[in-house]
């Protein structure tokens, strides 16, 4: 429930208590001073709290005719109260609503080189966790309005709408994202918001989930670079725990920070990195700095695992390095590779 929802139920809840005492003591009121039966009183009561303008259904003595103009006045009183006290709830929340959209926007619109999670459903908000752990500036943009304050203690930036939505998009700074994940549970509107990121940022890295084997091969050619079948991979991890329990668990280790503080990542080398032109031998990385280059990407996608010392970086690789996050900074501060720089 929202805050907007609570405050306007709990007024709710004091307005008809409210009206409940002064029908109480209405209808005691006159069965006390001019001895009417239950049904008159409570007749005379509700004609005279809701100023309906009938006549008096028995003649009033000169006390009950001051009763009846004290009754009178309280009922609208009463009624006024509560027509402004709603009123400033529902505008009091709307225009808190409208200014913490706007501050949201305003923190969106200073990020850059951000991440975006489409969709804040079971595999939403593991990745948004995990990007979260990583320490990273991530948007969520989620149609569920009452998850906002929720994301935003979490750390995340919400953005309320539905992701296929193109100023959705917009909002969230797609133009100026690194990546985007699609999250959403169903496969068309991933391929969707797949193609209307592209066509925003043809740039940017695109993750998408999929449900099924059919939507991997329409997902890629939306644009989508990496398509992830949740089903698929669970089922392979399940079986290789099985099969190799150790390896499963030495890597869950090295993936989760909060466990031991060891990365893996991938950095790019710039044009002006100082290892550009080098061999791994010459540029002396395991000594110098303690990380580990694992594996080389070539632009045109062709992939070296385990290089050896002659093997010579270019501008444009990608280095898959291993290590802490410090010696992971001093790696991408001399591959020239900003992206990577806390």
């Amino acid at each position: 429930m929202t805050v907007t929802a609570r405050r306007l139920y709990q007024h709710l809840i004091f307005v008809a208590t409210l009206y409940l005492i002064l029908f109480g003591v209405g209808s005691g009121g006159y069965m006390l001073i001019e001895g009417w039966p239950w049904t008159d009183s409570i007749y005379m009561t509700v004609i005279t709290i809701s100023t309906v303008g009938f006549g008096e259904i028995r003649p009033l003595s000169p006390i009950g005719r001051v009763f009846t103009g004290g009754l009178i006045i309280l009922g609208v009183s009463t009624t006024a109260y509560a027509i402004s006290t709603l009123a400033d709830v529902i505008v009091a929340g709307e225009f808190r609503s409208l200014i913490w959209r706007k501050r949201m926007q305003n923190r969106i619109d200073k990020m850059n080189g951000h991440f975006i999670v489409c969709g804040y459903g079971r595999v939403g908000e593991q990745v948004a966790k995990e990007l979260l752990t990583n320490k990273v500036s991530l948007v969520v943009i989620e149609i569920l309005a009452t998850l906002g304050p929720d994301l935003e203690n979490l750390g995340v930036i919400p953005v309320e709408g539905n992701a296929t939505d193109d100023a959705a998009l917009i909002r969230a700074g797609i133009e100026r994202a690194s990546g985007i994940c699609c999250c959403l549970p169903n496969d068309s509107d991933n391929v969707y918001v797949a193609l209307t990121a592209r066509a925003l940022n043809p740039d940017l890295t695109i993750i998408s989930r999929a449900n099924s084997f059919e939507s991997e091969r329409k997902l890629q050619i939306a644009g989508v670079n990496h398509v992830i079948n949740p089903y698929v991979t669970s089922g392979r991890r399940m079986a290789r725990q099985l099969i190799h329990p150790n390896i499963l668990e030495f890597m869950d280790v090295v993936f989760h920070r909060g466990e031991v503080d060891i990365l893996i990542e991938d950095i790019g080398v710039g044009e002006r990195s100082s290892l550009r032109d080098q061999t791994i031998a010459d540029t002396e990385v395991r000594r110098r700095l303690g990380a580990n280059i694992l594996a080389v990407r070539r632009p045109d996608g062709e992939t070296f695992v385990n290089p050896g010392v002659e093997f010579a970086l270019r501008a444009g690789d990608t280095l898959i390095a291993l290590g802490t996050p410090e010696q992971l900074d001093l790696l991408a501060t001399e591959a020239e590779d900003r992206r990577n720089q806390r």
